[in-house]
């Protein structure tokens, strides 16, 4: 189906998401850490991206900074536990506050991945 990238520096939460999204039939790569993530963005075929905002090395909004300039069309989700305070004026699909449930994860997957003519709301600048 769709290629996505997880952006997840907590072991856990970042393999239940890769096995969740590999079970709904997508290509998962998991990056757990914001020096990973643009280093696997930089090599392409990512259509969403799983943004944690708290990440070691680089933070979640430099690598969304990064991704807005290089590839303004990578769908990104944001997943984090912070508020969203540190996102004000960045375009996003969807933001996710942790703990989400499992069926707020695949709406907004969903979503997210449907052509933009399709969606039922547009994309929120938070």
């Amino acid at each position: 189906m769709s290629h996505i990238l997880i952006v997840e520096d907590e072991d856990v939460l970042a393999d239940s998401l890769q096995d969740i999204l590999l079970s709904e039939g997508h290509t998962v790569r998991i990056a757990r850490n914001g020096l990973d993530a643009l280093e696997l963005l930089s090599q392409g075929q990512t259509e969403l991206v799983l943004l944690d905002l708290m990440l070691p090395q680089v933070d979640g909004v430099s690598v969304l900074q990064h991704l807005r300039r290089t590839s303004p069309d990578t769908r990104v989700i944001i997943t984090t536990s912070c508020s969203r305070e540190a996102l004000r004026g960045h375009a996003v699909e969807a933001y996710l506050r942790k703990p989400f449930t499992l069926e707020a994860l695949l709406g907004a997957v969903e979503t997210a991945l449907r052509p933009k003519s399709s969606r039922t709301h547009t994309e929120s600048s938070v």
